[in-house]
């Protein structure tokens, strides 16, 4: 594992995640609908529909030796539809039975206070449109597919699920500052983590998971990779737009919780 120092922005730089994706000229939604009966099924075009059969297949034959296990058993739990989109009800549900965590209908990418007040009470923010033809290699909004294919298989690993609710839940109490160095935790985390595996390194992060360019450089020569360390990571500017070049490695989730639950006690959030 490399051990060079993070290249980080002046600590001036302080501009929220919301506001990265302003610049990037993706709307923020407000407003979220847990009962998902209630919720009109979206008509989805014969394009749509291969999109994201066309994602899936090229994502499930990239992710084999690279993602981590627990993801990868978490597909498996979902059994997630390949030539369709799946319904936000069919996928709320399977995930219910297993660690008690439903999907929330969301119209796009919800402000930071809103979000984490959804993972404190177990329900995941999720969008039901999918993106365009030509915005298969990258798409500034977050998708269904990078909600659902990204995110939600993991959280149905019980220790991973209990990281995100506790995040949600601390991250509500946080004042302006705090905020944004938890929301460089969760980047480096839950959107583009790697995780130290008997086997090697392998990806837990949906931002990676999700990508079919993140697959490969994230695990590439062309990244700086660093072993997890809350007091560097809580400093780590980072862009959205584009392949992340430094990548925090945890040892296991495990570690991952108790290690947050330290970190938040210590910065006074507990």
């Amino acid at each position: 594992m490399k051990r060079e120092q993070p290249t980080n922005k002046p600590p001036s730089e302080t501009r929220s995640v919301t506001d990265q994706y302003r610049d990037a000229a993706v709307t923020i939604t407000t407003g979220h609908e847990p009962d998902l009966q209630k919720v009109r099924i979206p008509i989805y075009s014969a394009e749509e529909h291969e999109t994201w059969a066309l994602m899936y297949d090229r994502q499930i034959k990239a992710l084999p030796n690279r993602a981590t296990p627990e993801y990868l058993a978490g597909l498996k739990i979902l059994n997630l539809p390949q030539n369709r989109i799946p319904r936000l009800k069919e996928v709320s549900a399977s995930l219910e039975k297993v660690t008690g965590w439903k999907l929330t209908r969301v119209e796009g990418l919800v402000p930071e206070r809103e979000f984490f007040e959804c993972l404190a009470h177990k329900l995941f923010p999720c969008t039901d449109f999918i993106r365009k033809r030509d915005e298969l290699e990258y798409t500034p909004s977050p998708d269904m597919f990078h909600d659902i294919f990204g995110h939600i298989p993991l959280i149905t690993n019980p220790e991973f699920a209990s990281f995100y609710e506790y995040y949600g839940k601390v991250a509500l109490k946080a004042n302006a500052d705090q905020l944004i160095k938890l929301q460089r935790i969760y980047w480096f985390s839950v959107e583009f983590g790697l995780i130290q595996k008997p086997e090697g390194l392998r990806i837990y992060g949906s931002g990676i998971l999700s990508s079919p360019g993140e697959v490969p450089y994230a695990l590439s020569s062309k990244v700086r990779v660093h072993p997890w360390d809350f007091s560097v990571v809580e400093k780590q500017y980072f862009e959205i737009h584009h392949m992340q070049d430094d990548i925090f490695v945890i040892n296991s989730f495990e570690s991952l919780l108790t290690g947050f639950k330290a970190y938040a006690k210590k910065s006074g959030l507990l």
